[in-house]
C-alpha cells in the first residue's frame, strides 16, 4: 500500500515538467521549420537569380566581345598615328584628343559589364552566407528528415555557389580584356602628353627660316598641289570623324540649351541697365549671346568627352567664341549709351586677325605661303586699325599698341620662330578682347549696383557685392584666357608652368600662383577699406554718438591697419622673409637717423595726432596766425583749408611742437566775441548798458546761455569806454555777427541820441605858414582815424 501512494506521488510531481517538455520540443520543431521554409525562399531566389546573371552574360558576350575588338582597333589605330605624327605638334594635339575621347568611351560602354559583375559578386556573397547559415548547430540533435532537407539546401546553395564563381572567373577574364585595352589606351595618353609638350617646344623654339617666297629649285606649282590633295583627304577625314559618332547633334544641343536658358534668364534681368543701347547694340548682344553659348557648348561637350574634338570643330569653338566676346565686349563697354562718334566695336580688327590666324593654321599651307598669308594678315589689320578713332582709353591704348606688337612679332618671325609669332598673334587678339569683355562686364556690375538703394547695410553688402563680382570677372577671364591656350595646345602644360613657376634668389622666392592670390588680397583689402568708410560714414548705422572728427580719425587708423596687414601677409606670400628687413634696417638707421629725420618725425607725429585727437577733420585751427579748417589729417602733413580758400598742408611735426589754437576743440563750436564801444562823457550809462544788451541778444547767432554781458571797462580820453560780450553758436559765424551787432549798435545809438565822441584837437597856426597847417591837418586825420579804428575794435 504504501509503495502504491509513493509512485502516485511520484506520477504527479513528473507530469508538470514531461509536459513542459513536450512543449520545448513542439516549440524547437516548430522553429526549425520556420528557418527551413525561410532558407528555401532564399535558394529558390537565388536559383533565379543566378539564371538571370547567366542570361545577361550570354546576351551581354556578343556586344562585349564586338566592343572588345573595336577597342583593340582604336588600340592599333592610337598606335598608327602615334608613328605618323611624332613631328607635327597640330595632328598630335588630334590624336591627343582622340585617345581621352577613346578612354571615356570604354568607360561609358564597359559601364553594364561593371554593374553586371557586382551584381555577380554580391549574389555570390548571398550564396556564401546561406551556405554559412545551413551549417551552424541546426543540424545536430535532429531527426533524420530535417537533417535531409538541410543538406539538400546546403547542395542547392553550393551548387549556386558555384555557378556564381565560375560567372565571376568569365567575367573577370572579360574585365582584364577590358582592362589591357584601357591600360594601352592610358599608356598612349601618358605617351602623347610627354611627347607633345616635347614637340611644341621644337616646333616654338627651335630657329627655322622664315621665308616669304619658295625656295630655289622648289616647284611652288607642284607644292600647291600636294597640299590641295593633302587638304582634300584631311577634310574627308574630318567630316568622317564628325558624322561617325552617333548623336554627336543631339548632345551638342543638349549642351547648348542650358547656356541659351542661362543667357535669357540674364538678359531678362539686366535689360533695364541697356535702354539707351542703340537698336544695332540690342542685335549685336542677341548676336554674341547665340555666338557664345555656341562656342561654350562646343568646349563643354569637348571637356565631357561627349563629342570628339576634331581640328575643324576646334576652329568653330575659337570662331563662335571670339565672335561672341567680341560683340557682347562692346556692349558690356557702352552699358550707358553707345557713344555718339563710335558705332561698330573698335577691336574687330583684332578679332579677324584673331579668327584668319586659326584658319590659318587649320588649312595647313606650305610654310612660305602660310609665312606670306601671315604677313598679309598682319598689314591689313594695322591698316584697318587706322581707319578708326576710339572713344574709350582702354580702345585707344590698344589701337597704339597694335603696331609695336605686330613689330615685335615680324621681329621675332624673321629671327627663326615663326610658329611661336603666329601663335603670339593669335593670342594677341584673344587676350585683348578678353580684358575688354572684363572691363565691360565690371561695368555692368557696378551699374547695376549703383542703381539699388544704397542705405544702411545695403550700402556696405553694394561695396562687397562690386568687389566680389569684381574679382569673380578677372578670375574667370584670366581662365578663360589658360583654358583657350590650354585647348588650341592640347595640354595644359601652361597651366603647370604658371602655377610652379618660382624664381628664387637667396631666400627670396616667386611664384606666379601667390602673385595672382596678392592681387586678389589688394582688391579685398580695398574693398573692406571703402565698407570701413561707409560704415563710420553712416547716419543709420548705430554711430551717432560718435563725433565726426573721431570717425575721420578711426577711418585713417582702420586704413593704415589694414593696408599694414596687407604688406606683411603679402610679404609673406612672396617669401620675403622679415628678417632681410631687420638687417637692412639695421644697415641703414644711421642714415635713416639723420637723412629721414624729418619724415620720421612727421610720421611719428602723425600717429600721435590720430591717437590724441588734439585736432580732428573739421576743426577750426589757428597756426602762425592763419586761421583755417582742418581737412584731413595724414600720415606725414595736415591738410588744412583757410579762409581764403588756399590749401595748406602743415608739416605733422609743427603741429605738434609749436603753439596751437584749436578754436572747436572735442566739438565745441561755441566762440566768445568781443565789441568794443566808446560813449561821450555824459551819456547815460544805464541806456547804453540797455541798447547793447538788446543789440546782442536781438541777433540770432548770439546764444542765450551765456548771456552776453556789458562791461564799463574804462574812462577813456575823450569817451566812456564799454565791452560788449557775447557767444555766438558757431566758430563761422563770429566776424559776421560782430559786424552785424556793431551795425545794430550805431542805429540804436542814433535812434536814442547816444554819441560816439572822437578825439578832437585844437590847432594854432602862425599866419603865412602854410606848410605847417597842412602837416596838422594831415595829423590830425591820421589821429581821427586812429581812433575810430580803436573804437570799431
Amino acid at each position: 500500500m504504501k509503495r502504491i501512494i509513493l509512485l502516485l506521488v511520484l506520477f504527479l510531481a513528473l507530469s508538470p515538467m514531461a509536459a513542459m517538455g513536450a512543449e520545448f520540443f513542439d516549440t524547437e520543431s516548430s522553429a526549425i521549420s520556420a528557418f527551413i521554409r525561410t532558407k528555401t525562399q532564399e535558394a529558390d531566389v537565388l536559383s533565379r537569380d543566378v539564371e538571370a546573371l547567366q542570361k545577361r552574360l550570354e546576351q551581354s558576350r556578343p556586344v562585349i566581345t564586338d566592343m572588345l575588338a573595336k577597342a583593340r582597333e582604336r588600340v592599333q589605330t592610337l598606335e598608327v598615328v602615334a608613328r605618323m605624327v611624332k613631328t607635327n605638334p597640330y595632328d598630335m594635339r588630334v590624336a591627343l584628343a582622340d585617345a581621352r575621347y577613346a578612354q571615356i568611351s570604354l568607360t561609358k560602354e564597359f559601364q553594364q559589364l561593371e554593374l553586371l559583375s557586382k551584381d555577380v559578386a554580391a549574389k555570390q556573397q548571398v550564396a556564401q552566407s546561406l551556405s554559412e547559415d545551413l551549417e551552424r548547430k541546426w543540424t545536430t540533435g535532429m531527426n533524420a528528415t530535417l537533417r535531409g532537407e538541410i543538406q539538400a539546401l546546403r547542395k542547392s546553395a553550393d551548387a549556386a555557389s558555384k555557378k556564381m564563381k565560375t560567372l565571376r572567373e568569365q567575367l573577370e577574364a572579360i574585365n582584364s580584356s577590358v582592362s589591357d585595352v584601357q591600360t594601352g589606351v592610358s599608356g598612349w595618353i601618358t605617351s602623347f602628353e610627354s611627347q607633345l609638350t616635347e614637340i611644341w617646344k621644337a616646333d616654338f623654339l627651335e630657329k627655322k627660316t622664315f621665308h616669304l617666297l619658295p625656295d630655289s629649285g622648289e616647284n611652288s606649282l607642284a607644292g600647291i598641289a600636294d597640299w590641295y590633295a593633302n587638304m582634300k583627304t584631311f577634310a574627308e577625314e574630318q567630316f568622317t570623324a564628325i558624322t561617325e559618332e552617333p548623336g554627336w547633334a543631339g548632345t551638342f544641343a543638349l549642351f547648348w540649351l542650358p547656356f541659351i536658358v542661362v543667357s535669357c534668364v540674364a538678359v531678362r534681368h539686366l535689360y533695364k541697365l541697356f535702354e539707351n543701347i542703340h537698336t544695332r547694340g540690342r542685335v549685336a548682344a542677341i548676336l554674341g549671346i547665340l555666338c557664345l553659348s555656341l562656342g561654350l557648348s562646343l568646349l563643354a561637350a569637348f571637356f565631357s568627352g561627349k563629342v570628339r574634338q576634331t581640328s575643324f570643330l576646334l576652329f568653330c569653338t575659337h570662331f563662335f567664341a571670339l565672335i561672341g566676346v567680341q560683340a557682347l565686349a562692346w556692349v558690356f563697354r557702352n552699358v550707358k549709351g553707345i557713344p555718339p562718334r563710335q558705332i561698330l566695336q573698335p577691336l574687330w580688327p583684332l578679332g579677324v586677325l584673331s579668327i584668319t590666324v586659326a584658319l590659318l593654321d587649320l588649312l595647313r599651307l606650305p610654310d612660305w605661303f602660310e609665312h606670306l598669308v601671315w604677313v598679309i594678315l598682319l598689314v591689313l589689320s594695322s591698316l584697318f586699325f587706322g581707319m578708326i578713332q576710339p572713344v574709350r582709353r582702354y580702345e585707344r591704348f590698344i589701337r597704339r599698341a597694335h603696331p609695336y606688337v605686330l613689330a615685335v612679332l615680324v621681329a621675332v618671325a624673321i629671327l627663326g620662330w615663326g610658329n611661336l609669332a603666329i601663335l603670339a598673334s593669335t593670342l594677341w587678339g584673344v587676350v585683348a578682347l578678353a580684358i575688354q569683355l572684363s572691363l565691360g562686364a565690371v561695368s555692368v556690375v557696378r551699374v547695376f549696383f549703383e542703381r539699388m538703394d544704397k542705405t544702411g547695410m545695403r550700402a556696405v553688402a553694394a561695396d562687397l557685392g562690386v568687389t566680389a563680382l569684381t574679382l569673380l570677372v578677372y578670375l574667370v577671364t584670366a581662365l578663360g584666357v589658360i583654358t583657350w591656350i590650354t585647348v588650341n595646345l592640347g595640354t595644359s602644360v601652361v597651366f603647370e608652368k604658371l602655377s610652379t613657376l618660382e624664381f628664387s634668389w637667396g631666400n627670396f622666392s616667386f611664384n606666379f600662383l601667390r602673385l595672382g592670390v596678392v592681387l586678389l588680397l589688394f582688391q579685398v583689402v580695398r574693398s573692406l577699406i571703402a565698407v570701413w568708410k561707409t560704415v563710420l560714414a553712416g547716419d543709420r548705422l548705430g554711430w551717432k554718438n560718435i563725433d565726426r572728427g573721431a570717425a575721420a580719425s578711426l577711418q585713417r587708423i582702420g586704413m593704415y591697419c589694414l593696408w599694414m596687414l596687407f604688406g606683411l601677409v603679402s610679404l609673406n606670400l612672396l617669401g620675403i622673409s622679415l628678417s632681410n628687413f631687420a638687417v637692412i634696417a639695421g644697415g641703414l638707421s644711421v642714415g635713416i637717423g639723420f637723412g629721414m629725420q624729418t619724415i620720421i618725425s612727421n610720421f611719428i607725429s602723425g600717429l600721435i595726432l590720430l591717437f590724441d585727437r588734439a585736432i580732428q577733420p573739421g576743426d577750426v585751427i589757428e597756426v602762425n596766425g592763419v586761421w583755417g579748417k582742418v581737412m584731413s589729417v595724414n600720415i606725414r602733413n595736415t591738410e588744412v583749408q583757410t579762409f581764403d580758400n588756399a590749401k595748406i598742408f602743415v608739416p605733422n611735426s609743427t603741429l605738434i611742437a609749436n603753439n596751437l589754437t584749436n578754436w572747436t576743440h572735442r566739438n565745441d563750436v561755441r566762440m566768445r566775441r568781443d565789441v568794443l564801444v566808446g560813449v561821450a562823457y555824459g551819456s547815460d550809462i544805464q541806456l547804453v548798458k540797455k541798447l547793447l544788451l538788446e543789440s546782442a541778444t536781438e541777433h540770432p547767432a548770439v546764444l542765450s546761455s551765456p548771456e552776453p554781458a556789458v562791461i564799463f571797462s574804462n574812462f577813456g580820453a575823450s569817451s566812456l569806454d564799454f565791452t560788449l560780450r557775447f557767444w555766438v553758436r558757431h566758430v563761422d559765424l563770429g566776424v559776421s555777427a560782430s559786424s552785424e551787432i556793431r551795425e545794430a549798435i550805431d542805429r540804436k545809438f542814433r535812434e536814442h541820441g547816444v554819441e560816439i565822441p572822437f578825439p578832437q584837437m585844437d590847432v594854432h597856426v602862425r599866419s603865412g605858414d602854410g606848410a605847417v597847417r597842412v602837416e596838422m591837418e594831415d595829423g590830425l586825420r591820421k589821429h581821427v582815424e586812429a581812433a575810430r579804428e580803436g573804437a570799431e575794435k
